[in-house]
């Protein structure tokens, strides 16, 4: 059964059953001693002879007979007889059907009467001298039943007596069943439609409701089984489906971003195979090479031989070094913990200058350090951001096109004050501006061809990077008369309540 079929059918239920029950107990207690209440009522408003009926169509008569006669101006006509309307034809019948005889008098004096002596007698013997003195009379016994109503038009008094005195074909009219109980079964049928009628607009408003993102839904997850991750939820209404289509939109969002890093994670993955084995092939190449000329004897002379081997020596240093930047590649991209401290940056890396000094002396490195007088706390890994420097001075005497490099180093708060920018700049030649986005990535070299892979392995700026992001913050590459590498730090600082605030982008 459907959702929408389910609603009606609750909807019936909720009013059928409290009207079947309701039902079925007052059946039961009509058939128990509680019955007898239901007949008392039933025979107090039981209209033995129809008196009831009868006093409400005189009353009628009357009304009539005020219209057609005396409201007019004109009691009777010249013979003396009432002038009737047909209104007051058809009452006459329905009351001699009935079995009742009436008279009409004016002051006494007689102007219709269809009653005969018997009539009269059989009323004196149930009101007695009442039916002359009496302005409003209504009186029963067995079959004889006697109305007398009188009204007055100014000096004028008129009375209506009607009696009857015979039985007839005419049952016992039960106000309970013939009116009260209409009315009753009236009023329970038009409960039963406007019941069925609100239900019908209730369910479809209902159903309606929960249907629209029940198909939005549906819809959903059929784009995404046939890999359609960019169709949006158009629900947009504050219920709970509401919320439902929203966390659903959200998951697809999330499998979309997961799709997309995964195939980021395999691109990479396929580029780190790939740049594994072509810098392992050209060394490994070379030493088979040189291998090869000892063994065949190319190398016939001392000198040959210490040549090859020295040849061989360097081959080897590059794939010792190869395997170190994988090895360190692999440690941070695989969730490496870092050991973070409160340090001054300025401190640090004046540190790391005075140490590298000697070796920046041997590979014919000037470095030139600009900074401010400001403070720039930061809570940094030492060990690894060390391994950064070493990278980056690595990087520039690989790639240097002269003898002597000069790296200009600068320091400086940025403008929101938040974090710190330090620009690493080398005279080198710079890489072209389509390469200057994919630098960081593993193996990457602006020379694709890969003529010159002895140089490095394309892992020192990718390990920059896993660094510098692993300490919350962000690098880029420009030309700048040379390769500038910037890089950004969140600022560490201690707020006027002595709370640390740690800038780190999250």
């Amino acid at each position: 059964m459907t959702i929408k079929k389910k609603i009606r059918f609750s909807n019936v239920m909720m009013v059928l059953i409290p009207i079947l029950f309701t039902a079925a107990v007052f059946i039961v207690c009509l058939h128990t001693s509680l019955g007898s209440y239901w007949y008392t009522l039933e025979a107090m408003y039981s209209d033995e002879n129809g008196i009831q009926f009868a006093q409400s169509m005189i009353y009628t008569y009357q009304q009539e007979l005020w219209e057609n006669n005396w409201g007019q101006g004109g009691n009777t006509n010249v013979s003396g007889e009432i002038m009737r309307s047909d209104e007051m034809n058809h009452l006459e019948d329905k009351l001699s059907r009935m079995g009742y005889q009436f008279m009409i008098t004016k002051n006494e004096n007689l102007i219709y009467s269809n009653m005969s002596e018997e009539d009269m007698q059989a009323a004196r013997s149930v009101a007695g001298e009442a039916i002359d003195s009496a302005k409003t009379l209504t009186a029963s016994r067995h079959e004889v039943s006697v109305i007398k109503n009188t009204f007055y038009h100014g000096e004028k008094a008129f009375c209506i007596t009607a009696v009857h005195r015979q039985k007839t074909d005419q049952a016992v009219i039960n106000y309970l069943k013939n009116y009260i109980f209409k009315y009753l079964c009236g009023i329970v049928l038009f409960f039963v439609i406007l019941t069925v009628c609100v239900n019908g607009i209730t369910s479809w408003w209902i159903s309606r409701s929960i249907l629209k993102p029940l198909r939005l839904l549906s819809l959903g997850t059929k784009e995404i089984r046939e890999g359609n991750l960019d169709t949006e939820m158009e629900y947009r209404n504050k219920d709970e489906f509401g919320d439902v289509c929203r966390d659903f939109d959200d998951m697809r969002a999330y499998l979309k971003e997961s799709v997309e890093q995964r195939l980021k994670d395999e691109k990479r993955r396929r580029d780190l195979i790939t740049g594994i084995s072509h810098d392992l092939r050209t060394p490994l190449t070379s030493i088979i090479g040189y291998l090869d000329g000892l063994l065949d004897g190319i190398a016939d002379t001392p000198e040959k031989r210490t040549r090859y081997l020295k040849a061989i020596q360097i081959r080897t240093g590059n794939l010792v070094r190869l395997v170190d930047s994988l090895s360190e590649y692999s440690r941070l991209d695989n969730g490496f913990r870092y050991h973070m401290e409160e340090a001054d940056f300025r401190d640090f890396l004046e540190q790391y200058l005075e140490i590298s000094r000697h070796d920046a002396e041997h590979n014919h490195v000037d470095i030139e350090f600009l900074y401010g007088k400001e403070k720039y706390p930061v809570r940094i890994d030492r060990e690894e951001l060390k391994r950064v420097f070493d990278n980056l001075f690595t990087n520039t005497v690989k790639y240097r096109t002269s003898d002597r490099s000069h790296v200009r180093i600068a320091l400086k708060r940025t403008l929101t004050g938040t974090d710190i920018e330090l620009i690493f700049q080398d005279d080198g030649p710079g890489v072209p501006e389509e390469s200057l986005e994919r630098i960081f990535d593993s193996f990457y070299r602006a020379d694709d061809s890969r003529s010159q892979a002895e140089k490095g392995s394309g892992i020192g700026l990718a390990v920059v990077k896993e660094i510098v992001l692993g300490h919350g913050g962000k690098v880029r590459a420009e030309n700048r008369e040379g390769l500038a590498v910037i890089i950004h730090l969140p600022l560490y600082e201690e707020n006027t309540d002595g709370e640390s605030i740690d800038h780190r982008r999250r």
